[in-house]
């Protein structure tokens, strides 16, 4: 039975379909053991087919039947569900709290990979020994689970990844970004698609607004919106509105955060900057994907942008796995 599409299979194969996902998703666990290694450490052969010799040649065609698709359906709709239920009793103010950012996986140099998914190229025009991916992801800052996920060619700008992951935040959620992501292209889109979807970044050093109050710290600006944004999407406004905070960091300097949370009698200012001071739990679930779970073997298996695709699914699956035993343990 194919688990994606439910079609059913008259061949016999020496790995169902289900067997090889648990495959693909112990190679994130597995690190150190070779492919035909970790199926039979995990016993998933059939039984009358147990042969610690299985050619590697077959585990590829077995995962190359399989595809993409069946991992990336599968991350989805468990990564909603677990989310989701560990949310409970971990909003603030009735929010769920995200963050979104952007980070960059290392692939296998074959020709196929570095064709597809192209290299860093440095300023003095040497090009990365090795093809790279780029990856963005919605992780809950409560949890650090990976909700939604991105990724593809390495030179697509990191914006475009957060577009279509910003396109899957949940009503009731306030996402915090990088200031990088400050554009009415990207920020009126999140807060206008569905219900009390806020978001809260801070300001370039260079950003350039109207006062509209004359709270010393805490007031509304409205900014225009850049022509080029309106070329690209006619139905956004002229201007947009934020709220503005000014805070202090631990260092002593000033820094101004925008946010779409206006209210401040149900979202005090303190409360807002304490928020953003959690943002760095997205990069502590960057850390625990690509040196914990994947350890010093950080280059990516597979040989080909399909089985690549396929390989990250099963990683991102074995991450969060790994992050509910952890819940679960503490």
């Amino acid at each position: 039975m194919d688990c994606a599409g439910g079609t059913a299979s008259i061949r016999k194969r020496k790995m169902l379909a289900e067997q090889v996902i648990w495959q693909v998703i112990a190679l994130a666990l597995f690190r150190r053991q070779s492919i035909a290694e970790v199926v039979v450490h995990l016993d998933l052969l059939l039984p009358n087919e147990q042969d610690p010799d299985i050619a590697n040649s077959a585990l590829t065609q077995a995962r190359q039947r399989l595809g993409e698709e069946p991992l990336a359906q599968l991350f989805s709709l468990c990564a909603c569900a677990w989310d989701t239920r560990h949310q409970r009793g971990q909003s603030w103010r009735g929010l769920a709290r995200y963050a979104i950012d952007g980070t960059t996986l290392r692939t296998s140099d074959s020709p196929e990979n570095r064709l597809h998914f192209g290299a860093q190229a440095y300023a003095s025009e040497v090009v990365s020994s090795y093809p790279q991916l780029r990856m963005v992801t919605l992780t809950a800052l409560a949890t650090h689970l990976v909700r939604e996920v991105a990724f593809g060619e390495y030179g697509k700008n990191e914006l475009l990844y957060a577009q279509e992951v910003i396109e899957l935040i949940p009503d009731y959620s306030l996402t915090v970004l990088d200031k990088g992501s400050l554009s009415a292209e990207i920020l009126l889109p999140l807060q206008r698609n569905g219900q009390q979807r806020h978001w809260l970044l801070p300001a370039k050093s260079n950003t350039k607004w109207e006062r509209l109050e004359s709270n010393a710290r805490d007031y509304c600006v409205k900014m225009k919106v850049s022509p080029q944004a309106r070329a690209k999407r006619p139905e956004l406004p002229e201007y947009w509105e934020a709220r503005a905070i000014e805070v202090l960091s631990r260092q002593g300097t000033k820094r101004v955060l925008l946010t779409s949370l206006l209210d401040r009698t149900k979202y005090p200012a303190a409360e807002i900057a304490k928020q953003y001071s959690q943002r760095w739990r997205i990069e502590t679930s960057y850390r625990e994907l690509k040196q914990s779970l994947l350890g010093d073997e950080i280059t990516l298996r597979s040989g080909t942008p399909a089985t690549v695709r396929q390989e990250v699914w099963g990683a991102l699956l074995a991450y969060n796995l790994v992050r509910i035993e952890s819940m679960r343990t503490a």
